[in-house]
């Protein structure tokens, strides 16, 4: 593990501490690019491979319609994606304009590897017309040292998915107590939907608790507690209170109320749910389409619990954005590409191929215009109450998910009680943190 852990640092700071450029050359605009029948302005854009697939290609149709662009859009495999994409910038080369997700943000923008678009957005009238409609927490979420320095295209949500058959033969209706409900009715709710044979051996989870983010950022977010401070230079999380709003979690797992990570090893959390082996699930919006397929059981999804302290509902959100590479030799091509890729039209085919939330609050619509589930209001009224997947600029996200996600699985086990385990994340991010601070500082 830690073997795994010092690769991926390694590689990100070798690409990081490389970069020697600067984003300088955002005083260029659009209005710049010489356009001529003959002489197509060349951008490239990359991204990883999703889901989403038709709806870029689709968009880079409209793009290429509508400008004398000339696109060329590349998708990469997710894990090759994050290793090709610094390596690549650090070299000098790489794409115009790629995509980002929130929680790897503020590595790439300490390290140089975004450009400042802020006077950039000043003379786009299109940026600047469609980052005034976004809900401001979305636009602030890529600013980096108040200078933005990513465009936000879409977003995500999470809601509680359930098993409607169990829910119903146990004469529980969740949608009645939506509005109230908290994360302690979750944990009895689960607690008597959870069926043990004669072995002490459960045959029917009430709920599933995953070694992973949620819905372990919803909770914490809605205690009103954070993972790092304001300057990402020191972990939070050994706060006593992140520990008492967690337990809950612990809890079920360790009583058999949740599947453990050995039961999941063979068959995920999301095969045991659509098998009907789990009454109820944190899910994210993407989840859907999967979820679709289930014939052998009613499910339908609720909004997440409120913290029984606070009164208050979090719903962690990988809002992704768009960059432009610093080293870009297209500047103008890749701002109009940008330009291109907010317009309605655009943002409106990632709903109509049910692929992503737009951040566009306008072009929804078609999104949440379905029959499955019956409750899908659950995720739309989810996205008022989103905090972005906000961490460090000191840690890449794939190094913090692994000591987060490993660590977190000696809380719930009872190997450790949380507020110790807790204490030892933080520490282990702390030395990280340190360390990644000393060699950026350098």
């Amino acid at each position: 593990m830690k073997k795994r852990i010092s690769i991926l640092l390694c590689c990100f700071l070798s690409t990081s501490l490389l970069m020697g450029c600067s984003a300088n050359s955002s005083n260029k605009t659009s209005d710049n690019i010489v356009k001529t029948e003959n002489d197509k302005g060349k951008v490239t854009w990359w991204t990883w491979s999703t889901e989403a697939a038709t709806a870029l290609n689709q968009q880079v149709e409209y793009v290429e319609a509508n400008t004398d662009l000339d696109v060329n859009l590349q998708l990469t495999a997710t894990a090759d994606y994050w290793v090709k994409l610094p390596v690549s910038i650090a070299a000098g080369t790489g794409p115009d304009v790629y995509q980002m997700t929130r929680p790897d943000f503020e590595s790439y923008a300490a390290s140089g590897q975004t450009m400042d678009l802020t006077n950039i957005v000043e003379k786009s009238s299109m940026l600047q017309e469609y980052l005034d409609k976004l809900d401001p927490v979305i636009v602030e979420t890529y600013q980096y040292n108040g200078k933005q320095m990513a465009i936000p295209i879409t977003i995500e949500c999470s809601a509680i998915a359930y098993n409607k058959d169990i829910m119903d033969a146990a004469g529980i209706n969740l949608k009645e107590i939506e509005d109230t409900w908290t994360w302690e009715d979750l944990k009895n709710i689960a607690e008597q939907l959870t069926i043990k044979n004669d072995k002490n051996e459960t045959v029917q989870y009430g709920f599933y608790v995953p070694a992973d983010r949620l819905p372990m950022w919803e909770i914490l977010w809605s205690a009103g507690y954070e993972i790092f401070d304001e300057t990402g230079e020191k972990c939070l999380l050994d706060n006593p209170g992140v520990a008492k709003a967690l337990q809950p979690l612990a809890d079920m797992y360790q009583t058999g109320v949740s599947p453990s990570t050995e039961v999941t090893t063979s068959s995920s959390g999301d095969d045991m749910f659509m098998s009907g082996k789990i009454a109820m699930v944190a899910a994210g919006v993407w989840k859907v389409p999967t979820y679709t397929n289930i014939t052998s059981f009613k499910w339908d999804v609720v909004e997440l619990p409120l913290d029984p302290t606070t009164g208050e509902r979090k719903c962690s959100s990988n809002v992704l954005g768009l960059i432009i590479n610093p080293n870009t030799k297209n500047l103008d091509a890749a701002i109009t590409l940008i330009e291109q890729l907010v317009q309605p039209e655009c943002q409106k085919l990632y709903a109509d191929s049910n692929s992503a939330i737009p951040a566009l609050e306008s072009e929804r619509s078609s999104y949440f215009d379905k029959q499955v589930p019956e409750n899908i209001e659950a995720f739309e009224n989810a996205l008022s109450y989103i905090h972005p997947n906000v961490l460090s600029q000191y840690i890449p996200y794939q190094q913090y998910s692994q000591l987060q996600n490993e660590t977190l699985k000696q809380g719930l086990n009872g190997e450790m009680t949380m507020e110790a385990m807790l204490q030892n994340l933080c520490n282990e991010i702390n030395k990280v943190v340190d360390e990644n601070k000393a060699k950026y500082n350098n």
